[in-house]
């Protein structure tokens, strides 16, 4: 497979170079320092992601967030519970009773239970759902209002455990209680917070057992956690009493660093993405060649994302889509633009979509935590309807943390609103934006120079 794409990669550069008259100096450039990363990529290609060692360095300022909770620890006597840093605890042989919790099971397509509460599919934990060969639990809570005190309280020590039951499941399970767990941004956050348990503790992503305890129906995203990480448990799917041989609470997602945007930066971002595309697939070779820009705008419609919203009406829509999109590409002639509506198309193919985009258009909305995946050198223009608080800067956040560029643009104009949640982007707008980033794309390129004085760049 390998030798393929290296002849695929080489013919396709020979014949650039042959009809070489009729290409593009700076096309044909791209070209080989494309090929150049290839062959760097195929030459590190590993069926496993490689894990690396955070905290080596006296210098590493990724200590401040995340190597002070190893340093920071609190344990029972036996040394089979310990608190890590008040944000997440490791447990040794640990049995879950399943009949010590009231809640939804899980797992349901969303048309079985439309309008059911939020609340049931989150479970009511009676003493004794999590037993444990403990003594002298340290009385220490865990940061914030956090649900892991709830399971704290949950826990009951005793001196001898059933070690011959049934159930046994080996290895690491992490417990994720998710809550908005169809929204991409506040699960980047779960995933994230895995990510660094993983690289702590230096555990294989493909060997970690995921465990839901939560009652959410399927989501759209459970196939992502299936596909960076092992196998998926649901707690509400344990018929029996199940022994765990080692389990690690994971760090609540509103604790993550991921929502707190104004941290100056979030510990071993750019190695969460590399391990996020490389567990899809995904190769990310795109070098910036401005005389031929990739811009993809996210387009928000109408879906059906859980079963509280059986309409499927979401807020933030843009009501000129065609306009909006046919101003860009009359911008933009000779350089490529596409629309999308994300939840259509599957997570792989939306990450190699946005890893090849060097500008990335939308409204307000989850699908913007694809700023996550732009190559290095990317932009971001974020839309705002009048009506929507500019105060969540989630997405502004990621573009700082990760050094990219950003524009924004909030509708003040109320005439522009209109019904179903749409908003009226003037064509000026999109036009006056996309040449702003441009700008902080290609300051100095000749070829995007000419683009600067196109007609529609001087309205």
């Amino acid at each position: 497979m390998r030798s393929l794409a290296y002849v695929f990669v080489v013919v396709y550069i020979a014949i650039n170079t042959i009809i070489f008259i009729g290409i593009d100096r700076n096309t044909f450039l791209e070209d080989i320092r494309k090929f150049d990363l290839y062959r760097y990529a195929v030459n590190q290609q590993q069926s496993t992601w490689p894990l690396f060692k955070p905290c080596m360095e006296e210098r590493d300022q990724n200590q401040t967030y995340v190597c002070k909770w190893v340093n920071d620890s609190r344990s029972d006597s036996t040394g089979n519970y310990v608190m890590y840093g008040s944000e997440f605890a490791v447990l040794h042989d640990v049995i879950i009773d399943p009949f010590r919790a009231a809640g939804r099971p899980g797992g349901e397509n969303m048309s079985s239970v439309w309008n059911q509460k939020e609340s049931e599919e989150y479970f009511k934990l009676k003493k004794s759902y999590f037993r444990l060969n403990c003594r002298n639990l340290p009385h220490h809570p865990f940061k914030g209002r956090n649900h892991l005190n709830g399971w704290f309280k949950s826990v009951m020590c005793v001196a001898d455990l059933n070690s011959t039951l049934a159930n046994q499941i080996n290895g690491i399970t992490i417990a994720v209680q998710r809550y908005e767990y169809v929204n991409l941004y506040q699960t980047m956050a779960d995933f994230y917070n895995v990510f660094l348990i993983m690289i702590l503790f230096q555990i294989p992503p493909d060997t970690i057992n995921i465990l839901y305890t939560d009652g959410h129906p399927a989501g759209m995203l459970d196939d992502t956690w299936q596909r960076l990480f092992g196998k998926i448990y649901r707690a509400g799917h344990l018929a029996n009493e199940t022994k765990f041989a080692k389990m690690i609470w994971n760090i609540q997602s509103y604790n993550c660093p991921l929502q707190t945007c104004s941290l100056p930066y979030v510990p071993y971002l750019e190695r969460f993405r590399d391990f996020f595309l490389f567990q899809h697939d995904v190769t990310n070779m795109k070098v910036l060649n401005c005389s031929k820009l990739s811009v993809t705008i996210i387009w928000r419609r109408d879906y059906v994302a859980h079963p509280r919203n059986p309409s499927g009406v979401i807020q933030r829509k843009i009501k000129n889509e065609d306009e909006f999109l046919e101003s860009v590409t009359e911008l933009l002639r000779g350089h490529e633009v596409k629309a999308v509506q994300l939840e259509t198309i599957p997570m792989e193919k939306q990450l190699e979509l946005v890893s090849e985009t060097d500008i990335l258009v939308g409204m307000h909305g989850a699908g913007l935590s694809h700023t996550l995946f732009l190559p290095k050198h990317g932009g971001l223009i974020e839309l705002f309807p009048a009506y929507h608080n500019q105060g969540t800067s989630h997405f502004q956040a990621l573009t700082r943390w990760r050094r990219l560029h950003y524009v924004s643009w909030k509708n003040e104009y109320r005439g522009n609103e209109y019904p179903n949640k749409k908003t009226y982007i003037p064509p000026t707008v999109a036009i006056s934006k996309m040449k702003k980033m441009v700008e902080k794309l290609c300051p100095q390129t000749v070829g995007v120079r000419s683009l600067k004085h196109h007609k529609k760049f001087q309205s």
